[in-house]
């Protein structure tokens, strides 16, 4: 079966996930992930590149980065075909690293630009590795605290600067409640889920006057409109808004 076509952003602009095959933790030594950002700058002049933000886990990474689609998969296939190498000559093994191919996302406006951007350096807080995103030493966070480019171009200092009016102000924003939902390993789509969906009840609470959350999921009506919100908002099909419908009301009034 041929694989589907990329899409092709209009700003230029992609959000970009790969991960380990078997969900192996390829990133597991601090060296793997020197190792592997070593690589992402080594080709960067090559393929024309800017990187504007990006995070290496354990099991995955992101990148958020500018380029042109056809220099896109050159790019990572350069990137991911010499980590590969380096990871089986270090562990001995033979064979894919990589799950398939790697996903790419469009990021067609500033606000997704932006949301994505807090969504990368959040991650491992998402995976309770930090509290604090700035304690996480792999990610573009502590470039734009220095505001030294080791990795990020430096036209993502100018951006960043005319967003915010200062580190202070970059971190507030990390601290909102994240409502779109972005791609990354099946784990993480999953918990991305259920917190939108827990942000859109409570605001729905809210803006009723309600006591808590509960009230919502316990009123018919309110019942039904909020799983009419969740499909609409997180554009998911009305099974996979019941199955999440569920998940949350465990969480928020038990089974």
């Amino acid at each position: 079966m041929p694989r589907t076509a990329r899409k092709k952003s209009s700003t230029g602009f992609y959000h970009v996930i790969a991960r380990g095959i078997n969900r192996e933790h390829i990133f597991k030594q601090k060296r793997e992930k020197n190792y592997f950002i070593r690589l992402l700058l080594k080709y960067l002049d090559n393929h024309e590149a800017e990187i504007y933000a990006y995070v290496i886990m354990s099991t995955h990474f992101h990148l958020l980065l500018h380029v042109d689609l056809e220099f896109l998969s050159h790019y990572l296939a350069s990137v991911l075909a010499e980590f590969a190498e380096y990871y089986n000559y270090k562990h001995n093994r033979n064979g894919h690293v990589f799950q398939d191919r790697f996903k790419s996302e469009c990021v067609e406006n500033q606000k997704y630009f932006w949301n994505c951007f807090r969504y990368i350096h959040m991650n491992p807080v998402n995976a309770n590795l930090v509290q604090n995103p700035l304690d996480y030493y792999f990610s573009s966070l502590k470039e734009y605290e220095t505001e030294k480019c080791k990795i990020i171009h430096p036209k993502a200092i100018e951006i960043y600067k005319s967003k915010f009016s200062d580190f202070e102000d970059c971190l507030d924003f990390h601290e909102k409640v994240q409502r779109q939902i972005f791609i990354d390993i099946p784990e993480e789509m999953g918990i991305q889920y259920i917190k939108a969906a827990r942000a859109i009840l409570e605001q729905e609470a809210h803006l009723l006057g309600l006591e808590g959350a509960y009230e919502v999921l316990e009123d018919m009506e309110l019942r039904r409109k909020y799983k009419e919100k969740l499909q609409d908002e997180l554009k998911i099909t009305k099974a996979k808004t019941e199955r999440l419908y569920q998940s949350v009301k465990s969480c928020i009034i038990g089974a």
